[in-house]
């Protein structure tokens, strides 16, 4: 069997990259269940016979696009996280930092993460990509909150986590420009300060108990 050329194997890589990315954009407009090979090559530009080649179903094409989303959130929240934890912010510096990366998410990534999210259930085989997604934004979130001093980190990330999700839901179904941003803000910092009070609260209730 002859050897493809390096050319060949990086263009071929290439033209399957596009694939993927127009199968998200297509995601987040029609949703998995509108999805098509047809609506794919005409977003990326190429005939119906090149997602066959690349891909054996429209569902593997669907799981592999999926995927792609689940990587690119799992490396911004790192990205996010670290810049973070190692600037050594305030409570208010931090959030507006990690609302910053928020705001930024691209559109069909964000869409495409909640597509996934509702169709594990019909599809089981995106349920490992799901969890990664929802592990990487916990462990995010858990990391921020260590660095900014909160106790039982680990424990309060996924309340971060899902004030974040359903803050993302509300802003995709009614956009509202440049109070979304002071929501998110607002909320992140009274959920912070929440968990700083109730840390105060039980220490206080600890050295309550001692004393004689």
């Amino acid at each position: 069997m002859p050897i493809r050329p390096a050319t060949h194997r990086a263009s071929g890589r290439a033209r399957r990259a596009a694939l993927l990315d127009a199968a998200v954009e297509v995601i987040a407009e029609q949703g998995v269940a509108g999805t098509t090979h047809r609506a794919i090559a005409a977003r990326a530009g190429m005939s119906t016979s090149t997602t066959s080649y690349f891909f054996s179903s429209l569902d593997q094409l669907i799981a592999a696009a999926l995927h792609v989303v689940g990587e690119r959130i799992v490396q911004r929240v790192d990205a996010v996280t670290a810049q973070v934890a190692d600037a050594e912010l305030g409570p208010r510096e931090a959030i507006d930092q990690f609302v910053d990366a928020v705001m930024s998410e691209p559109e069909p990534d964000t869409v495409a993460q909640f597509e996934i999210y509702l169709e594990c259930r019909r599809r089981p085989q995106l349920q490992p990509t799901a969890h990664r997604i929802m592990a990487s934004i916990e462990r995010g979130a858990a990391e921020s909150l260590r660095a900014l001093g909160v106790a039982h980190a680990d424990e309060r990330a996924p309340m971060v986590v899902a004030l974040l999700d359903g803050l993302a839901l509300h802003r995709h179904a009614r956009p509202r420009a440049a109070s979304d941003r002071l929501v998110i803000t607002e909320a992140l910092y009274a959920l912070h300060r929440g968990f700083v009070e109730a840390d105060i609260d039980a220490e206080a209730a600890a050295e309550a108990e001692v004393r004689p």
